[in-house]
C-alpha cells in the first residue's frame, strides 16, 4: 500500500542524509546517492597568505584610518593623531590628509611621502615645508615591503576565523590574533605599545583583497586609554598620481 504522501516525503528527507546512508541500507532502504565533495575551505593561515600576496602585488590603495584612544606622534607627547584618509602609490609615494589635537587645539595637517623626502603643512600657515625629523606619523610605513601590514599578516601565528562580515558592500572572512609588539611595532611606528595587540583583519572572499584592518593596543597602569587603530583600504589598483607639493 502507498505511504502517505507526508510520510513518503519525510523519508525521502531522511534517505538524502549522508551520514545515515548506512544505517538506513542495513534497515533494508536504498542507499543515498553519493554527496558532491564540496571544495576544501582555506584555512585561516592561507587566507593571511592570499592577501599578503595580493596586497603586495596591488599598485595603488586609497585608506582611511580612523583612531581612538590616545596615539602621539611627536616625542613631545603634544600632536595626538585622530584620524587620516589619503592614496598610496608604489613603490614609494603617499598622500596624507590628517587629523590631529595639538594642545587641545583641532587641527588638519597634510603630508606627502615620495622616497626619502616628507613634507608636512604648517599648522599656522598651511604651507608646505619639509617634515621635521622628530616628526614619528609616516604612513607609508603600513604598506612598507618589510614590516607594512601585508608581510604582518605572513607573520601571524594562532589566527582564528570568526563569523563572517559585510565590509561596504562586499562580503569578507574576518579574521583574529594576538600579536607580540615586536611584530606590531614597526607597523605603526612604535605608537602603539604593549603586548599582545589584538589585530582583527577582514579579507575580501572573492578577490583576497584586504578591506579592512584594526589593531587593539592592550591596556595597563600608565595608558588608561588605549589606541584602537581601524585602516580601510579601498580603490585597490586604482590609477593614482602623487607629485611632490607646490614650491617644493
Amino acid at each position: 500500500m502507498p505511504l502517505p504522501t507526508p510520510t513518503r516525503r519525510r523519508l525521502l528527507a531522511t534517505t538524502a542524509l549522508a551520514p545515515l546512508a548506512a544505517l538506513l541500507a542495513g534497515c533494508g532502504a536504498d542507499p543515498a546517492p553519493p554527496t558532491p565533495t564540496a571544495a576544501p575551505t582555506a584555512t585561516p593561515e592561507e587566507l593571511l597568505t592570499r592577501a599578503s600576496e595580493r596586497l603586495a602585488a596591488t599598485p595603488s590603495v586609497g585608506f582611511s584610518l580612523d583612531i581612538e584612544g590616545d596615539t602621539f606622534v611627536d616625542p613631545a607627547r603634544t600632536i595626538r593623531l585622530l584620524s587620516a584618509t589619503g592614496n598610496l602609490l608604489r613603490p614609494d609615494r603617499v598622500w596624507t590628509e590628517f587629523q590631529a589635537e595639538v594642545l587641545g587645539r583641532a587641527i588638519t595637517l597634510q603630508l606627502i611621502t615620495i622616497g626619502e623626502q616628507t613634507w608636512l603643512t604648517n599648522i599656522l600657515t598651511g604651507e608646505w615645508g619639509a617634515a621635521p625629523a622628530e616628526f614619528a606619523y609616516r604612513p607609508d610605513v603600513l604598506f612598507d615591503t618589510q614590516n607594512g601590514i601585508g608581510p604582518v599578516m605572513g607573520r601571524v601565528d594562532n589566527v582564528e576565523r570568526l563569523e563572517d562580515a559585510e565590509i561596504g558592500d562586499r562580503a569578507a572572512a574576518h579574521l583574529r590574533a594576538a600579536v607580540e609588539e615586536s611584530v606590531i611595532g614597526p607597523l605603526t611606528y612604535y605608537t602603539l605599545k604593549g603586548s599582545p595587540v589584538v589585530v582583527d583583519l577582514w579579507v575580501d572572499q572573492e578577490t583576497d583583497d584586504l578591506l579592512r584592518a584594526k589593531l587593539s593596543e592592550p591596556p595597563t597602569a600608565d595608558k588608561p586609554n588605549p589606541a584602537v587603530w581601524t585602516l580601510d583600504l579601498s580603490d585597490h589598483g586604482e590609477q593614482v598620481t602623487i607629485e611632490p607639493p607646490p614650491e617644493s
